[in-house]
């Protein structure tokens, strides 16, 4: 198994960071479908976004550890915050008839990743993973 663990503030300007470190990944581990790459990017920035946005509500100085796993042909995401748990039952996508510019983050992530799942952890947060296959 390959890995590698990043820990940010949540400051959006870091969501970049994460993007090419996720992307620079998976072309050292030998994957590079440069659109797929694109995509699991985008529902990274999404996901990532979210945290900031919902869980800390835009403050700047709460970490974020965002781990990536490559394990016989699978890539998983995993995003850790610190914040209030959530109420899973109230994450998904809105209607795609809504026209909005904005509210489409788990619609993203559910179209790119295979899997998408909030694992119970005990301690304060959550821990979002998120699962690819990378066989084409």
């Amino acid at each position: 198994m390959e890995s590698i663990k990043i820990e940010i503030l949540s400051k959006t300007k870091y969501i970049k960071i994460l993007r090419e470190a996720m992307k620079y990944f998976l072309r050292l581990n030998e994957f590079d479908n440069e659109e797929q790459i694109f995509f699991m990017e985008l529902a990274l920035n999404e996901a990532v976004a979210n945290v900031i946005e919902h869980t800390y509500k835009f403050d700047e100085q709460k970490k974020i550890i965002i781990k990536f796993e490559i394990e016989k042909k699978f890539f998983k995401v995993s995003i850790r915050d610190f914040g209030e748990k959530i109420d899973k039952e109230r994450i998904k996508s809105r209607d795609l008839d809504d026209v909005k510019d904005h509210g489409l983050g788990v619609h993203i992530i559910n179209q790119v990743f295979d899997e998408m799942m909030w694992k119970n952890i005990n301690e304060e947060g959550n821990l979002l993973i998120l699962k690819k296959s990378l066989e084409e």
